[in-house]
């Protein structure tokens, strides 16, 4: 019950952070702004995410984790309660502000009470576990909100997830356990820091992280451009689609949640693998059969999926001195390479080079597939260090 209840959260916070994009239209109409206005909401957001985490994380080190769980989820309920009531466009952003601030925090403190409920060698399947809020929300969290805001109107929509919002938060105040920080206050300050960013084994995971997340965003940003050129499917039909990949992602998680722990470089190399298997067949057979374009975005799932689980729980299997801390750091990895990444593949797209996204999807998931294989990192055994520091 206590990993549902995280699952519930990271279900809302990830349907949160992307309602400007399920409500795109509504927002800006409302607000009387333009549409890349509202796409603004979502850059900002990562923005925010990626500066404050880090330190964030470092002043709340000495919280009890479950009482910085709840805390995060309550900023969520917050700015969904502001923005829902916002008269201006300034007012939204200010909404936006105060949940990016908590959402790092969520994040970099979520897997680490999963793991430390279900014990250091099952830290994978227990980041799976919560981590399938995350693919539920892509499959379910957007589209139900899409379909509340064109119904009832948007603000009532928002209304809707900053109540889900607050249940959860209730929900982890109810099923988890009280859990202290690990460290005494004498072992915090800036040479933890310092420790974390110089590990090596952690920058293998955080490189592994950027290159990864920015190849997968070059092309997952406009997957919808990628169905019309490649598989030749619009409207409705686009929707199926995106359900069957969702669907497809589900199973993926489920299958790499099993074995990331006994197997955690097999599926990391299956993560990376995955994304340059298909995306070579976009290329290569993609254009003369839709079928077959078709079968590689379905399948492209499976690695966008697993590559959070497995990423995170490298993190928490080779993290010497702070889990929470690392964590926070591997966030700044991702939210710069989600950015990176929607800016890499508008800009080639804007130039009619959408193959060139594809193709760019590959190369680092080419990339990110040697890393892992050269690296520590993603190796079951541990050093007789890392099993001290535990």
């Amino acid at each position: 019950m206590a990993l549902g209840a995280l699952s519930a959260a990271c279900f809302v916070s990830v349907t949160s952070e992307n309602l400007p994009v399920a409500l795109l239209p509504d927002l800006a109409s409302g607000f009387g702004v333009s549409e890349s206005a509202v796409g603004l909401l979502v850059t900002g957001y990562a923005v925010v995410v990626a500066v404050s985490v880090v330190p964030l994380v470092a002043l709340t080190t000495h919280w009890d984790r479950r009482t910085a769980a709840v805390a995060t989820v309550a900023t969520i309920t917050a700015s969904n309660l502001l923005l829902a009531v916002a008269p201006s466009y300034g007012v939204a952003v200010v909404a936006r502000v105060v949940s990016a601030v908590g959402h790092g925090v969520f994040w970099s403190v979520v897997a680490v009470i999963a793991a430390r409920m279900l014990g250091p060698h099952r830290a994978g399947r227990a980041t799976a576990v919560v981590f399938a809020g995350n693919s539920l929300a892509f499959l379910f969290g957007l589209p139900l909100s899409s379909w509340l805001g064109a119904t009832i109107g948007w603000r009532p929509a928002v209304l809707a997830v900053a109540g889900a919002a607050a249940l959860s938060a209730v929900a982890i105040r109810a099923t988890v356990d009280p859990m202290p920080a690990e460290h005494a206050p004498q072992q915090q300050g800036p040479s933890t820091l310092r420790r974390t960013l110089t590990d090596r084994s952690l920058n293998a995971v955080n490189a592994t992280t950027l290159i990864v997340v920015l190849g997968h965003l070059t092309a997952f940003t406009y997957i919808t451009v990628i169905i019309a050129d490649y598989v030749h499917l619009t409207g409705p039909a686009t929707s199926g689609l995106l359900l069957a990949h969702g669907a497809a992602g589900l199973l993926g998680l489920a299958l790499i949640g099993r074995h990331v722990d006994r197997q955690p470089r097999a599926t990391a190399l299956i993560v990376t693998g995955g994304f340059v298997a298909c995306m070579l067949a976009l290329l290569v057979v993609g254009p003369s059969s839709g079928a077959v374009a078709g079968a590689a975005v379905v399948l492209w799932a499976v690695p966008a999926a697993g590559m959070s689980v497995v990423l995170q729980a490298a993190v928490l299997r080779v993290a010497r001195v702070r889990q929470d801390l690392a964590s926070a750091v591997y966030i700044v990895a991702y939210q710069v390479g989600i950015g990176g990444g929607a800016a890499i593949g508008g800009v080639f797209l804007d130039h009619g080079a959408l193959p060139v996204a594809v193709a760019t999807t590959a190369a680092c998931g080419l990339v990110g597939a040697v890393v892992v294989a050269r690296s520590a990192a993603f190796h079951r055994a541990r050093t007789p260090e890392c099993r001290g520091a535990r």
